[in-house]
């Protein structure tokens, strides 16, 4: 940065500093005129950085993040102005020792009559450099904060997301474990001996839902395997009242994705809000439809106002939110209830 501002001013000095302004008289001052003007300004610059910087640091430690409000000028007002005293300071200094060393003591011709006149311009050539310096450093320091608090709020985002699927997560595993308890209770009054089976399935089908409750999306391969065994474990206690029919092509089961257990949901809140006998089975179909995966089945509420503790469609409409921008479908459609989520 010190060099770059350099090849910038020392051309508006050059043209400033000079009665001649030939290629011959320019060509001859390249050595040692020219040279030591950009090597001693540039390590003038160089420092001005170095402190624009020091002074940005110690106000952020001390005043935090109120100097970066909008409408809070003071603090840097305050700063830029010491820093220009000081830097300017230096360059008064500077100027004064660098004119007696090369036109007093070397006796080196000075570039241009009017001397008053070109000291006037060449501080206010450093003064514009000065101030230059500290805007630049204190633009980059609000840059680099502004990023830095979109990169916290962007965690904090992601953080605030993975605590709400946690929570919602967390919702179906007592959930399921309820509605499957009290199924086996049930089981257990008709028929002990099928109620050790059932057990067994109830086994498989909880350790699935312990294996995945620290993810967010799972195989739909995976996931339809689980259903298999929550659809014996309903088919045992409604037994030929009610069938689940999956119509999906092989690359859609192994490359599809969802969130864990939406399957079981959509199947156990068909099961209890819909009527069912072995004249008139509850039909569940599992297809594709585009991006979409579509749960329908055939719509028969029951007369008797269904107990529900609320979790099912909004637990899964709540957790595709978290997940993606499409929209989850719920509706009727004909004599069938449909619902429609998307495949990740």
């Amino acid at each position: 940065m010190a060099a770059g501002l350099m090849l910038v001013f020392l051309p508006l000095g050059t043209y400033v500093n000079s009665d001649d302004r030939s290629w011959a008289a320019l060509s001859g001052r390249l050595f040692p005129d020219f040279l030591v003007q950009f090597v001693f300004s540039t390590g003038i610059t160089y420092l001005w950085i170095g402190m624009a910087e020091w002074i940005q640091k110690y106000l952020r430690r001390f005043l935090g993040d109120y100097m970066l409000r909008a409408g809070v000028l003071w603090p840097n007002l305050l700063a830029a102005f010491l820093f220009f005293v000081v830097s300017m300071g230096g360059v008064v200094l500077l100027l004064r020792v660098s004119n007696h060393l090369f036109y007093h003591a070397l006796e080196m011709r000075y570039p241009v009559r009017d001397i008053a006149h070109a000291s006037r311009a060449i501080y206010g050539q450093f003064a514009t450099l000065s101030l230059s310096i500290y805007i630049l450093i204190a633009n980059r320091h609000i840059v680099d904060y502004m990023e830095e608090v979109k990169l916290k709020t962007e965690q904090l985002e992601k953080e605030n997301l993975l605590s709400q699927f946690s929570a919602l997560k967390s919702q179906i595993n007592p959930h399921f474990l309820f509605n499957s308890l009290s199924i086996l209770s049930s089981l257990v009054k008709k028929n002990p001996d099928l109620s050790e089976q059932f057990i067994d399935r109830l086994s498989r089908a909880y350790r699935y839902i312990l294996e995945q409750r620290d993810t967010e999306v799972v195989p739909l391969g995976i996931e339809l395997e689980f259903l298999k065994s929550y659809t014996f474990l309903l088919q045992t206690r409604f037994e030929h009242k009610f069938e689940v029919n999956v119509i999906l092509d092989n690359k859609t089961v192994e490359t599809g994705m969802i969130p864990p257990l939406t399957l079981q949901i959509l199947v156990e809140n068909a099961v209890k809000h819909n009527s069912m006998s072995e004249k008139k089975p509850l039909l569940i179909c599992l297809e594709r439809e585009d991006d979409m995966l579509i749960t329908r089945n055939t719509y028969n509420p029951r007369g008797e106002e269904v107990h529900s503790t609320g979790v099912g469609l909004k637990n899964i409409i709540n957790r595709y939110a978290l997940l993606t921008d499409k929209p989850v479908w719920v509706g009727e459609r004909e004599d069938e209830f449909v619902v429609k989520v998307p495949i990740l």
